[in-house]
């Protein structure tokens, strides 16, 4: 505005003096009114973005109807002329309402220019933004033909063609118009009558501003008379740049008047409406057919390009149950795999689109520290997409990303995320559908697996026990999963003589029973060669301690009964202490937790510790006499309170049932421990084996019991046994 001041007051003293410009000063003014006209629209479009449509119809008819109103009052209270001579205003009054007259047209086309530019750019499609850039550099170079020339010479030659080709440019823009699909029936109504109302009053004005009150008189030195707008006087070069977007204008108004009449302008958004039906139709079709992740990515990132909503799509997928936190590109269309990957960062717009609350919009997505993209490589504008499941809200993470571009900045309409929102949601579902149908195939698949090895590990228990005279054994295990490392085993030493094992893996499940299976393998070889239960211990330790991972051990109590000499001997290798109780009837009866001292195997690699601590008990058997060893999972079972079965309570009760056979206490341990825990499904692997001791019909002298149980209890030394 201000150079438009300096440009009016040139042009006021030129008048009062009635001394003409030289062509440098001249065309020096007439090119300084353009430059400001120029920055004039580029102001009031910054500040305008995308507006709402009445708006940009009501502000221009506004102002366009105050400046046709100041042409007809200046028109009816002043007659000015050019002197032919001098090409000049006749009055200095003349020049002065130019340059009033001017500076107000000069705003007129700017806000004009600047309110129709979003309504023309709807959708904001390349082919458009070329066009409306070739529009306003031909209103540009029309105005500047004519820099410098007097007002007295008519200059069509040169004009001409910048000027017919500008104005085909401005018809190929006024059918841009799809905006107008996107107002309610009453809006509609509304624009319609501010268009109507804008193409007559800018219609009034180009007449005013040729032939009417806005023009001044002026002869060519032959006689000849006729009318140029007042805007001359200011610049004849910004009358040129005036006059074209007020032609414009006027078109515009009156193509979307017509479009509301006749519905021409729906055709382009219900062919795109089209495009984003079948695209989510397609989607919802390949759903119920695909269930491959990766198949099924491929369609949704080609849903948008083939909707015609974006012009390259891409999706990022977490993959948590292989450990893959972060999203990667897995699927792109519109752009290669490898080009999606690069242009932006997947992992950072998944985490802002997982917070936000709806579609994550980076209008001008290449200034954008996580868009990758540099200028021309076609990722102007951006939107990211949360693909998440039932779970994803504000705030959440999600299992991915769709993140869709277009080649311009600002090119997504609201209808256009509207409609991508959709797609997202049906794309998300789909994807959660083939996830879970990957889950119940990898669950069917795992409970096969663990229903081989458990039907595997199932054999690897004795199949039967030994029968030996005077002796009762039952045994009974349920892991708390499918396997367990929980172990138990009966091996017959010889025609009177046995061995039992119960044992117990630290940790739960396949590790657990893999370990369990080697334990086996050494308790079946190493009880062929010693009866020691000490000696046995030491072994497993020196052969199984090398292959157990770091932090994992076994417990293991092995006892070896001699039914011909009517004795038991009883090794613990850290585990729970074994229930003795002797028949209640006899004098030395009663119940004791055999705790001899000994280390878990594989907490002494060395082994040297584990041989020097290790002790071994034995025990002259009686009629009557019960023994049960077991694993912690029968101990530390909880009730409803939180509180542990405990030894002293299993003792109790093993000595409750004392006369009860071996066969019968263990039912009755299983329903105690049933009853106790209150659930089938135990939190640990539980395991016992119940000794009974009928006898041979042979006298036991009565034992000594004062100092505690009546067993005789020793270090072992490596070589016996």
């Amino acid at each position: 505005m201000l150079v438009l001041g300096l440009v009016a007051v040139s042009r006021g003293a030129t008048a009062a003096l009635g001394v003409p410009d030289g062509l440098a000063l001249a065309i020096g003014l007439d090119l300084a009114a353009v430059l400001s006209g120029v920055a004039l629209y580029v102001a009031f479009a910054g500040l305008g973005g995308r507006t709402d449509p009445l708006r940009s119809l009501a502000v221009p008819l506004a102002l366009s109807g105050a400046v046709l109103t100041l042409i007809l009052v200046v028109g009816s209270l002043h007659a000015g002329s050019i002197d032919p001579k001098t090409g000049l205003p006749g009055l200095p009054l003349t020049a002065f309402l130019g340059s009033i007259i001017g500076t107000a047209e000069t705003v007129l086309a700017a806000v004009l220019m600047a309110s129709l530019r979003p309504l023309a750019l709807h959708r904001r499609k390349r082919a458009t933004l070329v066009t409306w850039g070739v529009f306003l550099g031909l209103v540009t170079v029309t105005a500047l033909t004519v820099a410098g020339r007097p007002l007295t010479r008519y200059a069509p030659d040169v004009m001409a063609p910048f000027y017919l080709a500008a104005v085909l440019a401005g018809v190929a823009l006024t059918v841009r118009q799809g905006w107008i699909a996107e107002l309610s029936a009453r809006r509609r109504w509304q624009a319609g009558g501010l268009a109507l109302g804008l193409a007559l009053v800018l219609g009034a004005l180009l007449y005013s501003q040729i032939d009417g009150p806005g023009t001044l008189l002026v002869g060519d030195g032959t006689g000849e008379v006729r009318a140029v707008p007042y805007t001359f006087v200011l610049s004849r070069s910004l009358s040129s740049l005036m006059l074209i977007p007020t032609l414009f204008g006027a078109l515009y108004g009156l193509a979307v008047t017509l479009s509301l009449l006749f519905g021409l302008s729906s055709a382009t958004l219900q062919d795109q409406r089209a495009g984003e039906r079948r695209a989510l139709q397609s989607l919802a079709d390949l759903s119920g057919r695909l269930l491959d992740r990766g198949e099924l990515a491929t369609a949704v990132a080609r849903g948008p390009v083939e909707a015609g909503l974006a012009d390259a799509a891409w999706v990022a997928l977490t993959d948590p149950a292989r450990g893959q936190i972060r999203p990667v590109v897995v699927a792109a269309a519109g752009l290669s795999l490898d080009a999606a990957a690069r242009a932006a960062d997947a992992d950072a717009l998944y985490r802002a689109a997982s917070e936000a609350s709806g579609p994550l919009v980076l209008a001008h997505a290449e200034s954008d520290h996580r868009v990758r993209a540099r200028p021309g490589d076609g990722v102007a504008s951006l939107v990211a997409l949360p693909l998440g499941g039932m779970d994803h809200g504000p705030g959440g993470l999600t299992r991915g990303v769709l993140l869709v571009s277009r080649t311009t900045s600002d090119a997504f309409e609201p209808d256009d995320l509207a409609a991508l929102d959709t797609f997202a949601g049906q794309a998300a579902l789909s994807l959660s559908h083939a996830d879970l149908f990957a889950d119940a195939l990898e669950r069917e698949r795992l409970t096969r697996e663990l229903a081989l090895a458990r039907e595997v590990q199932q054999r690897l228990f004795p199949q039967s026990l030994p029968e030996i005279a005077g002796l009762e054994l039952a045994a009974a295990e349920r892991p708390a999963r499918e396997v367990g490392g929980d172990y138990y085993d009966v091996v017959r030493l010889g025609d009177d003589c046995v061995g039992v094992m119960v044992a117990d893996v630290s940790g739960k499940g396949t590790p657990a029973a893999f370990y369990m299976a080697e334990l086996k393998g050494i308790f079946q070889a190493g009880s062929r060669l010693t009866r020691s239960p000490g000696a046995l211990l030491a072994g497993a330790n020196d052969a199984l301690t090398p292959s157990l991972g770091r932090g994992v051990f076994a417990s293991a109590a092995y006892a070896v009964v001699d039914a011909e000499a009517g004795t038991l001997r009883l090794a613990r290798a850290g585990h729970t202490p074994a229930v003795l109780v002797r028949d209640p009837d006899r004098a030395d009866g009663g119940m004791w937790l055999l705790r001899g001292d000994g280390l878990a195997i594989g907490l002494d690699r060395q082994g040297d510790t584990f041989r020097r601590t290790l002790h071994e008990q034995c025990l002259r058997l009686a009629p009557g006499d019960t023994l049960v060893l077991y694993t912690d999972g029968l101990t530390e079972a909880r009730d409803a309170a939180g509180q542990e079965y405990g030894y002293d309570r299993l003792a109790a009760f093993v000595q409750q049932h004392a006369h009860a056979s071996a066969l019968d206490l263990r039912d009755l341990l299983l329903a105690e421990a049933h009853a106790w825990a209150g659930s089938d499904e135990p939190d640990d692997d539980t395991t016992f084996v119940v000794l009974r001791w009928t006898g041979r019909g042979e006298d036991v002298p009565l034992a000594d019991i004062t100092g505690g149980p009546p067993v005789t209890d020793r270090a072992w030394m490596t070589g016996t046994g």
